[in-house]
């Protein structure tokens, strides 16, 4: 038996030795963390295409959407970069939720019953993160039935038409009050997260901690704000209506 125990350690790898001890599991968590943050980031940025309108029957982020499914061919298949990137994004969220969960399982483990958790001196945005967490991992399912699989169809929606998807369900004050709400948990989650993660990977120092507050802050707020534009500029008729088909073929035979 103490052979077989010896045999069975020696065959773990690093990374699992690394998920079992409290100091690797924040590193994995930061890591995929920082994963995360990086596509929110260009998830942002992808859509304030938005901003550009209906653009004369072809907006901008229909075309983004379609780069998106074409970047790679004909060397690769069709929308093969986008599903590996979708499966690189699950792995790290499951790695990311569950290393969080276990991390919060041991921590409670480890305090005596009947100290509750230190309060003083925290922010809202790391009260909060308990909250936060299980919230934009519901809001992220959602998001996908919706505009990805477009299963939830409150508000009519077509394949491709990602500019007329989006002005159509925010038309409506629920809809847009709900991603208001989800955004503002994101920034939230953000902030605190973000500072976090640089403090899990050991970049947190007297001297640069300031700054590493200030960069998780700015990042959280610049994504809000950035994700918050689209809803409400639709909403409010900042960003103009889709042109439709017909109105498209109407256009094109003036023309």
């Amino acid at each position: 038996m103490a052979t077989q125990e010896l045999t069975r350690k020696r065959r773990r790898t690093w990374l699992g030795e690394a998920w079992e001890s409290n100091v690797g599991k924040k590193v994995i968590v930061a890591i995929t963390g920082f994963v995360l943050v990086a596509y929110v980031i260009l998830h942002m940025v992808g859509n304030l295409t938005a901003l550009q309108g209906p653009d004369g029957g072809s907006p901008r982020i229909d075309e983004y959407g379609h780069w998106l499914r074409e970047f790679g061919t004909p060397l690769l298949p069709y929308s093969f970069v986008l599903w590996v990137i979708r499966v690189v994004l699950l792995a790290a969220l499951i790695v990311h939720v569950v290393g969080v969960f276990q991390l919060a399982k041991r921590s409670s483990a480890a305090r005596p019953k009947g100290h509750p958790g230190k309060r003083i001196g925290r922010s809202i945005s790391s009260m909060t993160m308990r909250i936060s967490g299980p919230l934009l991992l519901a809001f992220v399912i959602f998001h996908i039935l919706q505009f990805t699989t477009l299963t939830i169809d409150v508000t009519p929606l077509r394949e491709g038409a990602i500019y007329e998807n989006l002005y159509g369900a925010f038309q409506k004050w629920y809809f847009v009050l709900l991603y208001v709400a989800a955004v503002s948990a994101l920034m939230f989650h953000l902030h605190h997260g973000v500072w976090s993660a640089f403090q899990s990977l050991g970049a947190d120092r007297p001297a640069r901690n300031r700054a590493l507050r200030l960069t998780s802050a700015t990042v959280a707020v610049v994504v809000a704000v950035g994700f918050v534009l689209i809803p409400i500029f639709m909403w409010t008729g900042v960003l103009a209506e889709p042109i439709t088909t017909h109105a498209q073929t109407a256009l094109e035979v003036a023309r």
